[in-house]
């Protein structure tokens, strides 16, 4: 067995000891190189290698005793003020579909089921949400183009075969009809963090060739009238160009080419828009403080589960339901806003700030909407209406950013493979 052997085996031994495996390479490299320094130390006061080593082993202290130490020092850490708002939500919007299936009078809603299907719902996510917690979110990096390639073939499915329920597109897979327009944002951030973290804005090329790449899933999702998805897309893809350092020139440019067609759009349904709330029979106004406001049965659209479960709240339960539910998900956005300033890696950077303005749009056009100042429909609370496809999608981004938060301060330059003779890689 070689001298240097010995380093190996002790680090080796050492990493066994430490749970956190984002630490390790790190921890390889800085004890590797420590030991070395030591050993060069006891050789220049005319020690042999042999018994320079053994000296430098014996300063290190026992691997056991020291691995200890560093595990407790490198022990992830779990960003509770980001993750107690989102449960605390998801149960509160699980409670809004559980009076809506067993104590309301909309018999449509009690046949689909929705408390049912919404446990299903969020269990999945929180399962979700906490292995991607425990999951290295840089090995998403190397997959970041394949992301962007997909996002575009599934949204040009959907343009061309997809079924439209009220005015917008459904992607048929079979075993479900997906909302697809409704995540394409999510899937978007994930994919341009890992595209422009590192991108070259300086360069007058690539500057024009990174707006044009984003451009293409903008004017997709123009077509298919999803102006929501068009709207929170564009805000997610501004705030990375400006995140990833791109001059106030170049992200102008693309919010403002970007923004054309569904400004216009926008503009004819509002001309089209009668200004009421979720409920024809009812004005926002005339909802109480705490308790109930129906004294009859409103002429309620479909979307009470969906789009306008604030407005549900706010009648059935009075402002100060509401005010918590909102009050939840602001402190939500405000958290993640506050963790990207705190991390390191850029790329981490990026998807946290990418998610968290994709979070911001969607609340404020949600509330906008429920309040009847907006025209736009299909912009659920997060974590908080119905469906299968946005909460899954909110809850693994939110997973997403409890494992970014996790490894805020780690290098992003450390090695993702299993080291040759090492168990410190991150595996």
């Amino acid at each position: 067995m070689g001298l240097d052997n010995k380093f190996e085996m002790y680090i080796r031994d050492l990493c066994k000891r430490i749970r956190n495996k984002d630490v390790h390479a790190h921890i390889k490299l800085e004890i590797n190189d420590h030991l070395h320094t030591l050993k060069e130390e006891a050789m220049n006061t005319g020690l042999s290698e042999e018994e320079a080593i053994d000296q430098a082993l014996a300063r290190m202290g026992d691997a056991a005793v020291l691995g200890k130490q560093l595990n407790k020092t490198h022990k992830a850490s779990m960003d509770v003020k980001m993750l107690l708002p989102v449960l605390t939500a998801s149960l509160f919007g699980l409670m809004m579909m559980y009076y809506l299936q067993f104590h309301s009078v909309f018999t449509e809603l009690q046949e689909l089921k929705v408390f049912n299907k919404s446990l299903s719902f969020y269990s999945l996510g929180v399962v979700l949400m906490l292995s991607l917690f425990m999951f290295d979110y840089r090995r998403l990096l190397k997959y970041s183009k394949h992301f962007f390639g997909a996002t575009i073939l599934i949204l040009l499915l959907t343009v061309l075969i997809g079924v439209r329920v009220d005015d917008v597109p459904y992607l048929n897979v079979g075993f479900a009809t997906i909302n697809y327009t409704e995540i394409t944002p999510f899937l978007l951030v994930i994919a341009f963090a890992g595209m422009f973290h590192s991108w070259d804005w300086k360069d007058n090329r690539k500057s024009w060739f990174g707006i044009g790449i984003m451009l293409i899933p903008i004017l997709l999702m123009a077509t298919t009238g999803a102006f929501a998805a068009t709207i929170i897309s564009i805000i997610a893809c501004t705030a990375i160009m400006h995140t990833s350092r791109s001059s106030l020139k170049q992200t102008i440019t693309f919010a403002a080419v970007a923004s054309i067609w569904p400004s216009w759009n926008l503009l004819s349904l509002s001309q089209r828009y009668s200004m009421v709330s979720s409920y024809t029979d009812l004005k926002i106004g005339e909802a109480y403080f705490i308790g109930s406001a129906l004294q009859v049965t409103p002429s309620f659209i479909s979307e009470v589960h969906t789009d306008f479960i604030l407005a549900y709240i706010i009648y059935s339960f009075g402002w100060l339901a509401a005010i918590t539910a909102l009050v939840l998900v602001i402190f939500f956005i405000c958290r993640i806003s506050i963790t990207a300033k705190s991390v390191n890696p850029p790329y981490g950077k990026l998807l946290i700030t990418g998610l968290a303005a994709v979070f911001s749009a969607q609340f404020i056009l949600s509330l906008l909407t429920n309040l009847g100042l907006s025209p736009l429909t299909g912009v659920p609370i997060p974590f908080m209406s119905y469906g299968g496809s946005h909460l899954l999608l909110e809850m693994i981004s939110a997973g997403l950013i409890l494992s970014v938060y996790r490894r805020r301060k780690t290098k992003e330059t450390v090695s993702l493979t299993h080291g040759p003779q090492s168990n410190c890689s991150i595996s």
